[in-house]
Formats: C-alpha cells, sequence, structure tokens
C-alpha cells in the first residue's frame, strides 16, 4: 500500500526536471539572441567606418588635401554616420563609424600618394581597427 503514491511522485519529478532544462534552454537562448545582435550592430558600426576609409581615399585621389570632421550619413535619414579625418602630413586616415543606436567603431589606415596630379595614385599601408 505504501507504493500508492509514488507514480504521482515519479511524475511531478520529472515534470519539475523537463521544466529547469526548458528553462535553462531558454536562458541560454536569449544569451545567444543578445550575443548575435552585439555583433551584427559591431559589424554593422565596421562596415561605415569602413565606407568612410573608402570615401576619403577617393577623395584623396580627386585632390590630395587634407580634412577633417567630414560627417556623412549612412544610409541617408538613418542616423549612422560616419566622422572621418586626413592629415596630408601623415597620411593618416581616422574613421569613426557610429550607429543611431549608441555603438561605434574606430578604424585608422596610412596611404602612400604618388603623382603630382589628379588623380593621385593611393595605396593604403596599413588598415586597423583602434
Amino acid at each position: 500500500m505504501k507504493t500508492r503514491g509514488v507514480a504521482l511522485l515519479l511524475a511531478l519529478f520529472t515534470l519539475v526536471i523537463i521544466s529547469l532544462l526548458v528553462v535553462a534552454f531558454l536562458e541560454t537562448t536569449a544569451i545567444d539572441l543578445q550575443i548575435v545582435s552585439n555583433q551584427l550592430n559591431r559589424n554593422k558600426a565596421l562596415y561605415i567606418a569602413d565606407a568612410g576609409i573608402e570615401d576619403a581615399v577617393s577623395r584623396i585621389i580627386i585632390r590630395n588635401r587634407g580634412f577633417s570632421n567630414q560627417i556623412v550619413q549612412l544610409p541617408s535619414g538613418s542616423g549612422n554616420t560616419y566622422n572621418v579625418t586626413y592629415v596630408l602630413a601623415s597620411g593618416i586616415i581616422n574613421s569613426t563609424g557610429t550607429l543611431a543606436s549608441g555603438g561605434s567603431v574606430k578604424l585608422q589606415a596610412e596611404v602612400s600618394v604618388v603623382g603630382s596630379s589628379s588623380p593621385f595614385n593611393v595605396t593604403i599601408l596599413y588598415w586597423s581597427e583602434l
């Protein structure tokens, strides 16, 4: 007669174990989704900052002049921007890609410019994330 409630206890124990596994799975999934979202935002900011480097290189090809604080919204109206500076004397281009949501990535490139008139020949010597 002592085995009457054993099936109920086993069912409840099984239900508790399965519930704990489901909660752990959901927590892991939520963390993974946050990691993916952070990586996606970082990559967006990286590509926007890279667009700033490419824009600077195209400006240098046309006319080799230093410039600073060229702030461009990309794509237009999105709130995502890059801020690019180019120091003629050192050949250093700095570009910061900033998302409307607040994330940002900073890139730096050093270029070599050859030629006496437009179009100048521009070679990127190095490109790195700061």
